[in-house]
């Protein structure tokens, strides 16, 4: 426990070193590109999340009966039910706006986090197609692996959310906390990608430094809640971070 608060803290701290090294280095043509991308999917999702969101809850209404009994309570269960489904679907609307980034902006992360370590090392890797598409398909297959982890947690605390509606808010924070962790594994194993840990060695790695990837990804969770500016800059800083501090921690 000790190690893992240790390293939780280095790895929120970490964002801070991150951006000194932006500084340094002049690299925010490549953040200030990266931003675009996250504005048109964060916009994306969240219309949809607003769309669906609604029509959702009306369906949990519509399959829900309450005993004679309880009928006086059923306004209030509802009320409480709503707050529950809203809460937990904002932080999967979260969650899914950065899974969609870990697909599909997999490539630019994966440059910038090569680009860090390149200056680390003070080197510089040719670039070959055949490389980066086998890279591509590893961090996909990574990904899904860390979803369906991610998934079963979900499902487990929608279930407790239905049968302890009272208890909502203490399940979405739970809920924000293990997607945390998940999302900073995910900002690991682009620094593992760049030393060619096959999946389960990064897996190993991640999960040895568990405290290092729950950090980062709260740190990129607190992040994004800023408005437009957590949204469009986080992720690019969160590898960055997560590319430094993993040197730290793992030796190649």
């Amino acid at each position: 426990m000790k190690r893992f608060i240790s390293e939780a803290g280095n790895s929120f701290s970490g964002y801070f070193t991150a951006v000194r090294f932006i500084n340094k280095n002049k690299l925010w043509t490549y953040i200030l590109g990266a931003a675009f991308f996250n504005l048109f999917a964060f916009a994306f999702v969240g219309i949809v999340a607003w769309l669906y969101t609604g029509k959702l809850i009306n369906a949990f209404y519509s399959f829900l009966s309450f005993p004679e009994t309880y009928q006086e309570w059923s306004g209030i269960l509802q009320i409480l039910l709503s707050i529950g489904i809203r809460l937990l679907l904002l932080v999967m609307y979260f969650s899914l706006f950065k899974y969609i980034i870990l697909f599909i902006f997999a490539p630019v992360l994966a440059f910038i986090s090569e680009k860090t370590q390149n200056i680390l090392h003070q080197e510089k890797r040719v670039l070959k197609i055949h490389f980066v598409l086998r890279d591509i398909i590893r961090g996909m297959i990574l990904a899904l692996i860390l979803i369906s982890l991610q998934l079963v947690c979900w499902l487990i605390l929608l279930l407790l959310c239905f049968s302890l509606p009272f208890l909502a808010p203490f399940y979405a924070l739970l809920l924000f906390f293990v997607e945390s962790f998940f999302f900073g594994a995910s900002m690991m194993d682009y620094r593992n990608e760049y030393f060619h840990l096959s999946v389960k060695q990064s897996l190993d790695k991640i999960f040895y430094h568990k405290g290092f990837a729950f950090g980062n990804g709260l740190a990129l969770n607190l992040f994004i809640l800023v408005p437009v500016i957590g949204v469009l800059i986080g992720p690019p800083i969160a590898v960055i971070a997560a590319a430094i501090g993993a040197n730290k921690l793992i030796k190649p």
